[in-house]
């Protein structure tokens, strides 16, 4: 790892005790200690990185979730063909060795030994190519352990978080706007303590809520949501729950993540209940069949491992929209060319031009006449009643 003090380059005997063996000063994170990946240098560049060079303020859930693996983890198989050569090189050692002593009274128990570890090599061989069970995949730190082993450690080597970064929970609440224009909804914390340590809701004079009951009467609400089956079901509740009133939907919709998944967190949750994806079929029947099974796999994707900035300009955009008052609808331009038969889409003839008026019963439908046939005004027509001609 790089020293965060002198640059340089340590390796594991020149950083015990998380200190730098060069310029002897301590260190707060260690990559082997704390985790692959986590070493104060990077912290600092993901945190400069998140915060938009110290323009935003972004809290440790975020943190956490941009050290995540994005994407679909990596296939596991049963097999390892590194732990398949590891087995096979002491088996073939100890039978080897079990022969030259193998009229010894310890020769057939080295005998057994070595033809079990080449037993256990052959079966990794073996499962080489076969997947490994579908398994879940979760955040690799909860909030409590991020908190004690990257938060903790930070503030007892440095004083104070890096530039940018705060702990989500000690961001204030901050008094409810006195006269809200909108109420936001979002159940994670997370987000809610980014918006407010960014002064979203005294911009907007928004009410940030976590639960639709919060929600006060009358004011137009926008949701915010993970790319989830509770989340998009949060959205189909909050407009069950308000008819007639506004509600925007700004939430992070499967369609979106599909379209390129790599660049996404994605976790898994195998444990759902099955009632779950009936009542997200009732209620959010827009979804697509390969969007159902996406997240019939048990994939969600958390709307706070988004980028900061794009998740704080989805907010405003958001808070713009519901706010202002609907534009008025243009008129319908005029239709204008050839009469095209709802059928098949094509211009018609006159022939089957007055065949569909004959059949809704319009008998005096126009039609082009040639020059000198019958039928002018005033005229009988010759497959249909006179209805040119008053009574007599």
């Amino acid at each position: 790892m790089i020293c965060p003090h002198c640059s340089k380059n340590l390796l594991q005997r020149e950083r015990t005790k998380r200190r730098c063996s060069f310029c002897r000063k301590e260190f707060a994170l260690d990559p082997k200690l704390d985790g692959l990946g986590l070493h104060d240098v990077r912290i600092r560049k993901v945190t400069e990185k998140l915060s938009d060079q110290g323009r935003l303020t972004v809290t440790d859930g975020q943190l956490a979730y941009a050290l995540q693996h994005r994407g679909r983890p990596p296939q596991q198989f049963r097999g390892d063909k590194n732990k398949a050569t590891g087995l096979l090189l002491p088996g073939l050692i100890g039978l080897l060795f079990s022969l030259a002593v193998l009229d010894s009274g310890f020769g057939p128990l080295v005998l057994l030994v070595a033809l079990l570890l080449i037993g256990l090599s052959i079966r990794q061989f073996a499962l080489v190519g076969v997947p490994a069970p579908d398994t879940s995949v979760h955040s690799r730190w909860t909030e409590d352990a991020f908190r004690t082993t990257v938060l903790d450690r930070w503030r007892t080597t440095y004083g104070a978080l890096p530039p940018g970064l705060v702990d989500g929970r000690l961001v204030p609440p901050g008094p409810p706007p006195a006269a809200p224009a909108l109420a936001l909804l979002c159940p994670d914390r997370t987000i809610t303590a980014f918006l407010r340590a960014n002064g979203y809701a005294e911009r907007h004079r928004a009410l940030l809520v976590h639960d639709l009951r919060e929600v006060p009467a009358g004011l137009p609400l926008v949701v915010l949501h993970d790319a989830s089956p509770q989340g998009h079901l949060l959205a189909a509740d909050a407009r069950a729950a308000r008819p007639g009133l506004r509600v925007l939907d700004a939430g992070l919709s499967v369609r979106t993540v599909l379209v390129d998944q790599t660049k996404y967190t994605l976790l898994r949750d195998l444990y759902r209940p099955e009632e779950l994806y009936v009542r997200l079929q009732r209620a959010v029947p827009e979804l697509t069949g390969s969007q159902r099974a996406w997240f019939a796999e048990g994939w969600w994707t958390p709307l706070a491992a988004l980028a900061p900035k794009r998740l704080l300009a989805i907010a405003d955009r958001a808070a713009e929209r519901i706010i202002a008052p609907p534009s008025p609808r243009a008129p319908a331009a005029r239709r204008t060319g050839p009469v095209r038969s709802p059928a098949v889409g094509r211009p018609e003839n006159p022939l089957e031009t007055r065949r569909r008026a004959l059949a809704v019963g319009f008998m005096s439908w126009p039609e082009p006449e040639a020059d000198g046939a019958p039928g002018g005004a005033g005229g009988a027509r010759p497959d249909g009643p006179d209805l040119g001609k008053g009574p007599a």
